[in-house]
């Protein structure tokens, strides 16, 4: 079955230009049925193909009843979700067979070449005979694996690994190539890593699943750190438009202690945790002004590599900024130094720019005015002060769309790195 199952593979990889995907990590909390369902149905809306479902506890009542409603609301809504097993959170892989032999076979469940995908967040340790011999015995060896495999060792040199793990998996991803590296100093994301661990991943008839995400700013739990958000989220979005890997997954929908979210942060799936629903609520920190940006990115991604305003909308964007300064004095994250004081933009026009520009305000002070041009327009306008912020498109001199800052820059003691998301209307 092995050698059937690989070839079969080869075939999918073969015409992986039409079978191109997004998905979006979901973060299992002990979400409500009713909120499930809004949850599949606005990542269904945009574009999304499935949830990668991030389980770590495989065995409390929250968690089971959690899993139980999210397949119910995407069977309802002819949606798809897949397993990632956690291993940071449950070491042992063993504690997830009963999971997977449950749900692989579930009408909503993802597959590929008719065998269910399964994901991972780490390699857990364990071995390419480890992986082999929990895929043969749990799974009957068909499922379509493919973990999370950039913290492993042997990582950095990616085609011996690939090599390596060829027999145990078929698709790699990456996590970590969604940032910058962490430093002490602005840099842009790169997509050499994704380029050549896909580049390997095709030469023994593998894919590749890159991320995509916008920062991490995380004050709860233990860690306290920022990685450059600015505007990764739109650099990254043109990288994967231009490398075309064969999946893409958001990171992700609804991790509020991280920051990265661009979904729902249900109050009983942080069991109301005031130390990160100070800092990413539903309410004060919402990110849902990213949906638009990345629906034009799914269509650029899958169609022709041309980024245009969602249907009916002369343009998509979001502004976004954070309400504290680097200079203030507070409890700054790790890597704080990465940070620029900038308001940050990413706007999509159709083709008609015909005298149009984009503005940039802070505090009433003009920061920038540069024309716009069709597409995917984005820019880190370094400057911001403290007060409002403002970007605004100008169309023959007059504002024909704008997104103002919902809570002034004021160098609040709280010291958050995390962004209000601001849409334009």
């Amino acid at each position: 079955m092995r050698f059937s199952l690989r070839a079969a593979a080869t075939v999918l990889l073969a015409s992986r230009a039409a079978a191109k995907a997004v998905y979006a990590h979901y973060m299992l909390g002990g979400v409500t049925p009713s909120h499930a369902q809004i949850d599949v149905d606005q990542a269904k809306a945009l574009g999304i193909d499935a949830f990668a479902v991030n389980i770590g506890e495989t065995s409390a009542s929250w968690a089971l009843n959690a899993l139980e409603g999210l397949f119910a609301a995407a069977q309802k809504s002819n949606f798809k979700l897949f397993i990632s097993m956690d291993f940071y959170q449950q070491h042992d892989i063993n504690a997830f067979t009963k999971l997977a032999q449950k749900y692989v076979g579930n009408s909503a469940y993802l597959r590929i070449d008719n065998r269910p995908v399964i994901s991972t967040f780490s390699m857990g340790g364990y071995t390419v005979d480890q992986i082999k011999s929990w895929t043969w015995k749990s799974l009957a060896d068909v499922v379509y694996f493919i973990p999370n495999a950039d913290t492993a060792p042997g990582y950095n040199d990616p085609s011996t690994f690939v090599r390596n793990w060829a027999d145990a998996v078929d698709g790699f991803f990456g996590w970590e190539s969604a940032w910058p590296s962490g430093g002490r100093q602005p840099a842009n994301v790169s997509s050499s890593v994704d380029s050549a661990v896909m580049r390997a991943a095709h030469g023994v008839s593998k894919t590749y699943m890159a991320p995509l995400s916008s920062l991490q700013f995380k004050a709860c739990c233990g860690g306290h750190y920022y990685r450059i958000g600015e505007v990764n989220l739109p650099q990254r979005m043109q990288q994967l438009v231009d490398l075309q890997p064969d999946m893409v997954e958001v990171l992700t929908w609804n991790d509020a202690g991280e920051s990265h979210y661009i979904g729902n942060n249900w109050p009983e799936t942080l069991t109301n945790n005031p130390e990160i629903t100070a800092y990413s609520s539903n309410q004060v920190w919402p990110h849902t002004a990213w949906q638009p940006l990345i629906q034009s990115f799914i269509t650029a991604y899958k169609g022709n590599g041309r980024f245009a305003p969602v249907k009916g909308a002369s343009a998509s964007g979001a502004m976004w900024y954070r309400t504290v300064l680097t200079t203030a004095n507070c409890n700054k994250p790790s890597a704080w130094q990465s940070a620029r004081d900038s308001v940050n933009y990413a706007i999509i026009f159709g083709d008609d720019v015909s005298n149009t520009k984009i503005r940039v305000t802070t505090n009433g002070h003009v920061l920038s005015e540069v024309a716009a041009k069709p597409g995917l327009n984005y820019a880190a306008v370094d400057g911001m002060r403290l007060g409002a912020q403002k970007v605004e498109v100008v169309k023959n001199g007059a504002v024909t769309l704008k997104a103002t800052s919902t809570a002034n820059v004021d160098n609040n003691s709280d010291c958050y790195f995390n962004y209000k998301v601001v849409g334009f209307k």
